[in-house]
């Protein structure tokens, strides 16, 4: 999903707090092709999200110093060399300018395969899309959750800098449009089209269906006070028999799956034995190279058959948790997720995000698109003013 959702370098729910000066919002165009105009806002706002994405990427080279606040004794990283996700390196100040025009270029792209398509969308859809837009604008992303202590709009961040609320809104709509226009090209029966067969074949040799629970070795006990009288906390591993405990009930577990039990019913065991009252197994099914669950899980459940379990200690001594994990079958999940229409989409994404990527990137480059002289008065440093 990330190479499917990149595609517009833009990030919409960014939550960010930056101090700047003011600029002025000319009713002036910044890319443009016969068809389609695109406001200096627009622009203004592809070159600031261009330039938060840079900034994270120049905190991860070797010199930032967090504490001070620095990029190699400097305040400004905008001469730091970064690299992005696609090994690309470049100064920041040079890969900002290059993200954002890409970003201008892709949504024209955009603009030109929705109009090519004969696409479309029910009011209803670009309401929900405007709706979204216009809380963010006016509220931020925290307020209709926390309410009113956590409003920080949108609004106090772009327009100082020059961005209207229309332009903030036509990232939300063309995003819209980018998943109409892949719907429209992927679709069975598309320009590009991906049937069930060929769908199902790409879910089964990269997806894995897995379940997995777990339960501490250790225990967590007050040690000492801190000099301000508070008590101090520390993990100490449990005494040889509760592990022993630990690691034949767990080996019992295995042995259950193993040999044919469901893993539902291997759970309650669990929490029977455990005394749980809440389910605390944890159940997915994804492309585990995606996986966000840790290096040591992904690397247990990747070794394991179809349909066949084990257990595992992971962890340093005072602080070994003891997991489960059960491998089942994908084909089992082939129905709910290429017949399921939300399933479907993101299986899609997934297969053919990267090649969607490339092609809208391909009809950008043929586009005779005017980029006007107004964009070069906009540059990464007036976001450090």
């Amino acid at each position: 999903m990330k190479n499917f959702s990149k595609l517009l370098a833009v990030i919409l729910c960014m939550v960010i707090a930056l101090s700047t000066s003011a600029c002025s919002l000319k009713p002036q165009y910044s890319y443009k092709t016969d068809d389609t105009e695109l406001a200096i806002g627009v622009y203004i706002y592809a070159l600031y999200s261009a330039y938060s994405q840079a900034e994270s990427l120049a905190k991860e080279t070797e010199g930032y110093d967090e504490e001070a606040g620095t990029y190699d004794g400097e305040k400004s990283f905008l001469k730091v060399q970064i690299t992005d996700e696609d090994g690309v390196t470049a100064t920041a100040d040079e890969w900002i300018v290059n993200e954002a025009d890409k970003s201008l270029k892709n949504l024209l792209a955009i603009e030109h395969e929705y109009n090519r398509l004969g696409a479309t969308m029910d009011e209803a859809t670009v309401e929900g899309y405007k709706t979204s837009a216009k809380e963010y604008w006016d509220y931020g992303p925290y307020y209709a959750m926390y309410g009113e202590q956590y409003k920080s709009p949108y609004s106090d961040i772009f327009e100082p800098l020059g961005v209207s609320y229309e332009s903030f809104e036509y990232f939300y709509i063309t995003s819209a449009k980018q998943e109409v226009v892949f719907d429209l090209l992927y679709a069975d029966g598309g320009e590009k089209g991906v049937n069930d067969e060929e769908l199902t074949k790409y879910f089964t040799d990269n997806y894995t269906n897995y379940t997995y629970f777990n339960t501490n070795m250790y225990e967590t006990k007050e040690a000492t006070s801190d000099e301000a009288g508070g008590a101090i906390s520390e993990n100490v591993a449990m005494s040889k028999d509760d592990v022993k405990k630990i690691e034949k009930n767990f080996k019992g577990y295995v042995d259950s799956l193993n040999g044919g039990s469901k893993v539902e019913d291997v759970v309650s065991k669990f929490m029977k034995d455990y005394e749980l009252e809440n389910d605390p197994s944890v159940s997915n099914v994804e492309i585990m190279e995606n996986s966000a669950i840790g290096e040591d899980l992904v690397s247990a459940i990747s070794e394991l058959k179809e349909g066949t379990a084990a257990n595992k200690a992971i962890g340093e001594e005072n602080s070994k948790v003891m997991y489960l994990f059960y491998k089942g079958k994908i084909a089992d999940k082939v129905d709910e997720y290429i017949k399921d229409a939300t399933n479907r989409k993101s299986v899609l994404q997934n297969y053919k995000g990267d090649e969607f990527n490339t092609y809208i990137e391909s009809v950008a480059n043929s586009l005779d698109i005017e980029i006007s002289k107004a964009v070069s008065k906009y540059t990464p440093s007036m976001f450090e003013e």
